[in-house]
């Protein structure tokens, strides 16, 4: 008696295949969401654990963490005027890393809370270590300007002699103003290439004041003002105000930590006037969250 194999047709096998590509193509963008959503939510718990230490160190200083200075060049040689990604570290489970010795060691050492993973994953880029986020300098992030919550510190050669806010003195109030939010970077030249992108060509370790490394705001631009807006892909990046532009990597906007430890994630097409009054402390105008 002979026994009669069953078995899939060369056709058959064809369509199988076919339906299971299907699947996978429709399967793939919803993976692609779930993943860019789970990279969002740690994003903005880095910056909830920054806005934690930003509170923590003001609770410290009775000041809020600082922009550094210029006192000792660019990059500073002197930690005295290094600024915030370099101030908060005892507080964000760092203490050896805030004073480990050589500052060779400390630039080249990345560190999980300042990378976010839509962007790229903690390590070296142009041959030192980066951090994804900014604090916010106001309006005037290139200058002497303390119309933002992080501002210039004194400096190794007390320079600055200016205004400092802490969490109780910000004048519009803590829980309408940045504190740090997510930078625009250069994607092609992604650690600075050619030296031509300044926006991200320095390690997070004491760039100093002004640096747009780790200094953003919303600066004047045409009568308005610059909003966040997502990583450009201009290779290179030539624009000056681009270097002091808040951004990020994720879909339709950034996210930002608020004085109130709060965190919010503003969208790209943002009322320029309203994200201004969120990062200038002063301006004394009435904002509505909602609005952002």
């Amino acid at each position: 008696m002979r026994i009669r194999r069953c078995g899939f047709t060369l056709i058959e096998l064809l369509v199988v295949i076919a339906i299971i590509a299907i699947l996978i193509g429709l399967l793939l963008p919803a993976v692609q969401k779930v993943r860019e959503a789970a990279a969002r939510m740690q994003c903005s718990n880095n910056l909830k654990q920054i806005g934690l230490a930003f509170h923590t160190y003001n609770d410290s200083y009775n000041s809020l963490p600082t922009a550094g200075s210029g006192d000792s060049g660019n990059p500073p040689t002197n930690r005295l005027d290094w600024g915030w990604t370099y101030e908060i570290l005892p507080y964000i489970e760092q203490e050896n890393l805030y004073r480990e010795p050589n500052t060779t060691t400390l630039r080249n050492t990345p560190v999980k809370t300042y990378y976010c993973p839509s962007r790229r994953s903690p390590g070296l880029y142009g041959g030192t270590a980066k951090s994804d986020y900014a604090g916010n300098g106001g309006t005037r992030p290139t200058s002497d300007g303390s119309d933002g919550t992080v501002a210039k510190s004194l400096g190794s050669s007390k320079s600055y002699t200016g205004r400092r806010f802490n969490i109780v003195t910000i004048p519009d109030g803590a829980s309408n103003t940045i504190l740090v939010g997510e930078k625009l970077v250069n994607t092609p030249s992604m650690g600075g290439a050619g030296g031509l992108d300044f926006s991200d060509n320095e390690s997070w370790a004491g760039p100093g004041f002004a640096d747009a490394d780790i200094m953003r705001g919303a600066l004047p631009t045409g009568g308005t003002w610059y909003t966040p807006v997502a990583d450009t892909n201009e290779n290179p990046v030539i624009d000056s105000g681009l270097f002091y532009r808040f951004g990020s990597k994720h879909t339709g906007g950034a996210n930002f930590v608020f004085g109130d430890g709060s965190v919010r994630f503003i969208r790209f097409g943002v009322n320029a006037t309203s994200f201004m009054r969120a990062c200038k402390a002063d301006d004394g105008l009435v904002l509505d969250l909602n609005n952002l």
